[in-house]
């Protein structure tokens, strides 16, 4: 019975854990009242280099950010979510 809610408590625990992913910022953009962050990825693939993004390659990805968040990372900063 012990061993049950050990086992419980454990699994609990680790899966309500939340798991932070970073990124390095490798341009900004702001449009509008919008502002952006745009990042390596590691799943999108780099053989193809379709520029449709307005002069962003597109192996970066994106994130939409508060501009609070904007004013505060610099491009080369690490962003973690």
């Amino acid at each position: 019975m012990k061993y049950n809610l050990f086992l419980l408590i454990f699994l609990i625990y680790f899966s309500c854990s939340e798991d932070e992913e970073c990124v390095i910022i490798m341009d900004k953009v702001q449009e509008s009242d919008s502002y952006y962050f745009y990042f390596s990825t590691n799943y999108l693939s780099t053989s193809q280099s379709n520029n449709m993004l307005g002069g962003i390659d597109s192996r970066y990805g994106s994130g939409k950010v508060s501009k609070a968040t904007y004013d505060k990372y610099n491009i080369g900063d690490e962003y973690c979510y």
